[in-house]
């Protein structure tokens, strides 16, 4: 097994690396030396039961797979030759992020089934999901949950609110199209509609009491722009971003906006 396919290097601090373009890389460490890394303990329930409700909503209780989701999405690969559906948990989402290379093949799908078992039997949920929340992309250039809490909401990652948790799980898995409502400086009304719905999802499975839901209904979603900000140079960002992004998925579903 080689180094990157290695789950024994997830249980300390690991340099990660993310082809942000063609043959451009960005590296960072996943770990206490990185400023923007933020240990599980430190991070906002809300984000963890937000992200918990929209992505995998059985992460703590199955053992790497979404069962009766995933069954139906192999089948369907399998008839069509090729990697085309998801239903892929939290658990799977890390092992592609951080230990695996980004072609969509079957060959690569087994793979990922494979290290998905084995990162089941070596880390912790927690480790995994610390790993997770400090790998994926919430931005152009902006990784992990601790560097993405301070550039939308100029707060710490375990000051983040329900309405805010709920925006960084509407914004994946096209977080680069999506930057352009912070661009604009507002949401675009399909991910207020969208972050009601998480909301409401989130008291109905009894992960927000009723007065924390009575309040995110009257919290308005406000990023945060610094002295430095520049419109012009945001929306520049997003585009040079989405013509140099390495495809990830073939059929990805086009965003509302």
């Amino acid at each position: 097994m080689s180094e990157d396919a290695d789950a024994a290097r997830l249980q300390r601090s690991f340099l990660h690396v993310v082809e942000v373009g063609v043959d451009d890389w960005l590296t960072f460490m996943v770990g206490p030396e990185n400023p923007d890394f933020v240990p599980i303990w430190d991070v906002s329930p809300f984000v963890i039961k937000s992200l918990t409700t929209t992505e995998d909503g059985r992460f703590y209780k199955h053992h790497g797979f979404i069962n009766s989701e995933f069954k139906s999405a192999l089948i369907k690969d399998l008839k069509a030759g090729y990697f085309r559906y998801g239903a892929s948990s939290i658990s799977m989402q890390m092992v592609k992020n951080v230990m695996l290379y980004r072609e969509k093949t079957l060959s690569r799908k087994l793979q990922e089934l494979f290290l998905t078992w084995y990162v089941e039997t070596q880390l912790t949920k927690d480790r995994i999901l610390e790993i997770y929340l400090n790998a994926i992309e919430f931005g152009p250039g902006i990784y992990g949950i601790g560097a993405a809490a301070r550039h939308y909401f100029g707060k710490e990652a375990r000051d983040i609110n329900p309405v805010e948790a709920a925006f960084f799980s509407s914004i994946l898995p096209n977080p680069k199209k999506r930057y352009k409502q912070f661009c604009a400086g507002k949401p675009w009304t399909a991910t207020e509609h969208k972050i009601q719905r998480i909301l409401a999802l989130m008291l109905k499975r009894e992960r927000i009491t009723d007065d924390e839901y009575a309040v995110a209904e009257a919290t308005p979603l406000v990023f945060y722009h610094g002295v430095d900000f520049d419109e012009r140079k945001c929306y520049a960002l997003v585009k040079e971003s989405l013509e140099n992004a390495r495809p990830t998925d073939p059929m990805a579903e086009q965003d509302d906006e």
